[in-house]
């Protein structure tokens, strides 16, 4: 694209203009949440304020949900290529926006864009963006083609030269659930622009018009120099990362396991993403558009490689994105694309987890292994249906997911609850606002045992959740197979994420649980008491349908996913085991079996001796388990093996490094010195690989009772036993 010559802008001036403008961008998108009916916005912090050029690119986006800041630029871009003769844009407009085949993720992201004029000149344009619950169409769960997700509008005038559209409106919420609902959202979204537009102008006669354009420009131009420095101060190389995920097989039913495969190449001050090889795009709501997906990514580039870079479209431009159409990333007209953020997540792993392993190499030892990664997923989701107690429709999703723990790093453990990628001001629903809008009573909300990747250092975990359907006769929800693989990433050896928690829904005798409920003054606390005490059993569907019904007085267990780990579990010193123990974070038996640390159950004391036994027994496991896929552990003879001499290259990994001996380059295990292979060469085919079943992990299966269909992949150094897995 060509762009435009950047005037030399006063340095005093340009930072009141850009922190100036950032503060209005704040105050506009605090009006969303102030004004709004949704829950997932006002304390979820699913919105954003922004600013465009007057052609529409990205100037400034604040602390919202990042994906949206990405997505705007092209419904703009759009807007200006199909509206600018006819019908024209006037002082005063606003239009609705939420088609994800041009912009966003799914129906339910919402923006209304307004275009700034001054003196009769269109300058800029303002977006506000929220993820509404309910665009009409199907429930949750059971849509085919992009048509049952609701309204679809790629413009239309909500507000016209300053005169709001009661036409407009009306035809937009009444195709909704809950129009009031809806059409509170909508007024939020329209107070925001009126904010934000308002406080611009002010800049703009504080400053000048020619000013503020150049600036607009400036911002562009600094976040696109920033992000190309942090590029260059990098090593050039192609990291790839494999992640699954599971969709519904609505034809030949049951689950069916999907891979996003992230190649991704760094050249000089470019960057460059391939998805070739992922899989082709679902039958059911399991996709995502290509606008959708180069969202998702620029939510994982923001949160970490470009954190310290004004969100603006200038950072993006060193970025390249490849991903074949008719994918799960890039699905086809008018394929389905409500989970779309559910896959998002996916390709977030894959590509955080690649920046992640590149910044490792580069010297940056604060980094984060790739978060949100759970056990297993399917079972009752997040999208509910129905009436409450007071007969008032139900609000649809619940958000406790934003409290997914974060990934640990090289020298810190992740961070409980620690937020969602996609936002970094969320934050999840207060229990007794759940309760006045929802058919639910809640037993407890508290943080996963067993919920983070273990590791040297350990991934934050999630929280979980009990709750009973109370007051209603209809209530549904949305429901999946459980995947039965894993879905997550860890770093340098740490898993990819916990192996507990429960997400079922327990049928119960409802008159039973009453008066036990009042007469006792018990509830369960922890998912393991529901059976156990008798509270309820797992309810789960002969043939899944998309949604189930939540028949009164059943309960609904769910957990939030967690963070991946970093390093090996049997590094982690016994004392912080121990700490973990002790809070209810890890369970005795994972310490165990996974950290290698035997505690009294008594007094939860590490005993010391006992640890240092498991923790060889665990070694010796790996050593007689495992074995070289190439059928040898190195490609170097003996002596040439011992030889000294060696000097590291490069240290791409906690325990492995490219090292060079005159012409020769290897890969060396940085513990005890073992050489692998030449540094061309694939080092996992001469470490040790253990094959683990799911069930030895989790010594449970998934609640319907079905087998796991994925396996553990371990790799060691052959002689250390030391973790050989990026």
């Amino acid at each position: 694209m060509v762009r435009p010559t950047i005037a030399k802008v006063d340095t005093v001036k340009y930072e009141m203009f850009l922190h100036r403008l950032w503060a209005i961008g704040e105050e506009g998108r605090s009006s969303i949440q102030k004004v709004t009916a949704s829950p997932i916005v006002s304390q979820g912090g699913e919105c954003m304020a922004s600013f465009y050029t007057a052609r529409g690119v990205m100037i400034l986006a604040c602390s919202g949900h990042l994906r949206f800041a990405a997505a705007t630029s092209d419904a703009i871009g759009k807007l200006i290529e199909w509206y600018s003769v006819s019908p024209g844009f006037y002082d005063g407009d606003q239009l609705f926006f939420n088609d994800p085949y041009v912009a966003g993720a799914h129906t339910y992201d919402m923006m209304i864009i307004k275009p700034i004029f001054y003196e009769g000149e269109l300058v800029n344009w303002i977006a506000s963006s929220i993820h509404t619950a309910d665009t009409g169409g199907a429930l949750r769960g059971v849509a085919t083609e992009i048509y049952h997700e609701g309204i679809r509008i790629q413009g239309l005038k909500v507000v016209e030269k300053g005169e709001f559209r009661e036409d407009v409106f009306r035809s937009l919420t009444q195709q909704c659930r809950d129009p009031e609902y809806v059409g509170q959202d909508i007024r939020s979204q329209i107070a925001s622009n009126n904010v934000c537009a308002r406080g611009y102008l002010e800049l703009v006669k504080k400053f000048g018009l020619e000013f503020v354009k150049a600036c607009g420009e400036k911002i562009i131009e600094d976040s696109e120099r920033m992000a190309r420095a942090r590029l260059r101060g990098l090593p050039g190389g192609t990291w790839s990362s494999r992640v699954f995920g599971s969709a519904w097989d609505r034809k030949g039913g049951g689950v069916k396991p999907y891979q996003v495969l992230c190649s991704m190449s760094k050249k000089g001050d470019e960057l460059f993403f391939d998805f070739g090889g992922t899989s082709s795009q679902m039958d059911d709501t399991t996709n995502s558009t290509l606008a959708g997906t180069v969202a998702q990514i620029a939510v994982a580039l923001t949160d970490f490689l470009f954190w310290d870079v004004p969100w603006s479209d200038g950072k993006f431009y060193p970025v390249k994105v490849s991903v074949p159409e008719g994918s799960i990333l890039n699905c086809r007209f008018p394929a389905a694309c409500g989970h779309a953020p559910g896959v998002g997540v996916v390709a977030k792993i894959a590509v955080s987890d690649c920046v992640a392993r590149m910044l490792y190499s580069g010297g940056y030892k604060d980094i984060n292994a790739p978060w949100q990664g759970i056990w297993y997923s399917g079972g009752p989701e997040s999208f509910y249906g129905g009436h409450n107690r007071e007969g008032l429709v139900v609000a649809q999703g619940l958000y406790d997911g934003h409290g997914s723990g974060l990934g640990a790093g090289p020298a810190r453990d992740g961070v409980h609850c620690g937020g969602n990628m996609n936002i970094p001001s969320g934050g999840i629903s207060d229990i007794e606002r759940i309760e006045m809008q929802y058919p639910f009573v809640y037993f407890t909300r508290n943080h996963h045992i067993d919920g983070g990747g273990p590791g040297k250092y350990s991934g934050g975990t999630g929280s979980f959740r009990l709750y009973m359907v109370y007051g209603t006769q209809d209530c549904s929800v949305s429901y999946r197979p459980y995947s039965r693989l894993s879905e997550g990433v860890g770093l340098c050896g740490g898993y990819p994420c916990g192996v507990g928690g429960v997400r079922a829904v327990f049928d119960t005798d409802g008159s039973s649980v009453m008066a036990r409920l009042r007469d006792e003054g018990d509830y369960p606390a922890r998912p393991e008491q529901l059976e156990a005490g008798a509270w309820g059993k797992i309810a789960h569907p002969s043939e899944i349908k998309g949604r189930i019904p939540l028949p009164e007085f059943s309960i609904v267990a769910d957990f939030a996913p967690g963070g991946g780990g970093y390093g090996d579990p049997l590094d982690r010193e016994p004392a912080r085991v121990a700490r973990d123990v002790r809070v209810g974070i890890v369970s005795l038996r994972l310490a165990a079996e996974v950290y290698g640390v035997v505690m009294d159950p008594s007094n939860l004391v590490v005993i010391e001796e006992a640890t240092e036994k498991r923790r060889r027994l665990i070694r010796e496991e790996r050593a007689r388990q495992g074995k070289p896929y190439a059928g040898v552990t190195s490609v170097f003879p003996e002596q040439f093996k011992a030889s000294t001499g060696w000097q590291q290259v490069l240290r791409f990994h906690e325990y492995l490094a490219v090292v060079r001996r005159e012409k020769t380059r290897a890969i060396q295990c940085v513990r005890c010195g073992h050489l692998f292979c030449e540094a061309t060469d694939n080092y996992k085919r001469y470490a040790l690989r253990r094959v683990r079943d799911l069930f030895e992990l989790a010594q449970r299966l998934v609640p319907s009772g079905e087998p796991y269909i994925g396996g553990y992949h371990e790799y060691y150094c052959p002689t250390c036993l030391t973790p050989a897995v990026v």
